[in-house]
Order: structure tokens, then C-alpha cells, then sequence
């Protein structure tokens, strides 16, 4: 289930729902960071000081209980969306537990670079070959620079899931699939909205 309503009429509807379920609370005034992908699945509310993460999918599906969460407990916010909207994370974000254990990736049979190279750590020169690919790659480094290259060179959001582009990264370091690092166009256009966010009073 999407937490986007289509109309504008639809979007008043939705927060006036919201607010009888809330009285007594408002708009937060977002005094704390909101760069969490969460945020976009959640209304950002307040009452004397207390901030709390309102789940947009429980108001949109009109449910009699809405689930809310503290600004500082978004892992279980991340975790109520997965388990009753089954709503992801977006591509290159971090997975809630609820997730990951769904899908199996805390499973011991998940690709290591190890197996995939076919090296026995239990040698000392294959251990220290593992761990030096370990090592050299940096996630939130490879999807700041992917990120860079589609802006720079004025690509789609889309060049991101291209089929030979992600085989021209494998071949450079299987740690990007093993590591879950590509990102989708979603991914892309969200992380590039969340860094103008982040930077658009430098920018005006």
C-alpha cells in the first residue's frame, strides 16, 4: 500500500482524519533531523515537546488504531511497516529487523566475499585477501558516487538499474551485490532530494 495520496482533496481528508485521532496535537516544528526515509511514510506531529512518527498507511487504509512511534524510535517504525503494510526500504537504505529476518538475508547462506571467491579463511593469505576486499569498499561511498555520476552527466534516475551497468560493477568488486549497494531510480531521486533538503539554504 502506497502512503501517497493521489488529490489534494484527498491529502486534507487524510490529515483531518489524522488530527482527530490526534487531538490536542499539531505539526511537529521540526526541531530535529527529518532525513530519514521514514519520515515520508509517517505524519510529523507534536504535543508539549513530545514528537511522535504517526503512520500515514494506518491512516490512509482508515484503521481504528493508528500506529505512532517517538522521533527517536523510528526502528520500530521501520519494522510496523514492514510487518502490517509490508512497505521496504527504500533501495540503499538501512533495512529494518522485521525485514532482513523476512527475507532471509540473516540467513548463514548469504553470498560472503569469501564464497563467492572461493577462499578459505581459514588460511591466513586467502583470510587476509577476504578481508582486504572487505575493507577497500565503502557502501555510502560507492552510492554517493553513482549518485554524482547520474547528476553530473545528466542521466536518468533510471541509469542506476541498468543491467550492464551493474555487471560493469560486479567484475570491479562483488562487494556490491554482496553488500546489497545498487541503487534503484527510487533510491536515486530520494537520496537527491534528501542532500538538496539538506544543503538548500546554502543553495538559496
Amino acid at each position: 500500500m502506497s502512503a501517497k495520496p493521489g488529490q489534494p482533496g484527498q491529502q486534507q481528508q487524510l490529515e483531518d482524519r489524522l488530527f482527530r485521532h490526534f487531538r490536542g496535537w499539531n505539526w511537529s516544528e521540526r526541531a530535529r533531523d527529518t532525513s530519514s526515509w521514514l519520515w515520508d511514510f509517517g505524519y510529523d506531529i507534536q504535543r508539549h515537546g513530545l514528537r511522535k512518527w504517526a503512520c500515514k498507511d494506518c491512516i490512509l487504509g482508515n484503521r481504528p488504531i493508528i500506529a505512532t512511534f517517538t522521533s527517536s524510535g523510528l526502528q520500530n517504525a521501520a519494522n510496523h511497516l514492514w510487518r502490517e503494510h509490508k512497505t521496504p526500504a527504500p533501495e540503499g537504505e538501512k533495512k529494518s529487523t522485521a525485514q532482513l529476518k523476512s527475507e532471509g538475508a540473516l540467513k548463514s547462506s548469504q553470498p560472503t566475499i569469501a564464497s563467492v571467491l572461493k577462499l578459505d579463511v581459514n588460511k591466513p593469505t586467502e583470510q587476509n585477501i577476504a578481508n582486504s576486499f572487505i575493507s577497500r569498499f565503502d557502501k555510502q561511498h560507492f552510492q554517493r558516487m553513482l549518485v554524482e555520476l547520474i547528476v553530473s552527466s545528466n542521466q536518468s534516475f533510471s541509469f542506476a538499474e541498468s543491467p550492464i551497468l551493474r555487471e560493469i560493477f560486479d567484475y570491479l568488486s562483488p562487494s556490491v551485490s554482496i553488500q546489497h549497494a545498487n541503487l534503484s531510480a527510487r533510491a536515486v531521486r530520494y537520496k537527491i532530494i534528501q542532500e538538496y533538503n539538506r544543503h538548500k539554504q546554502t543553495v538559496i
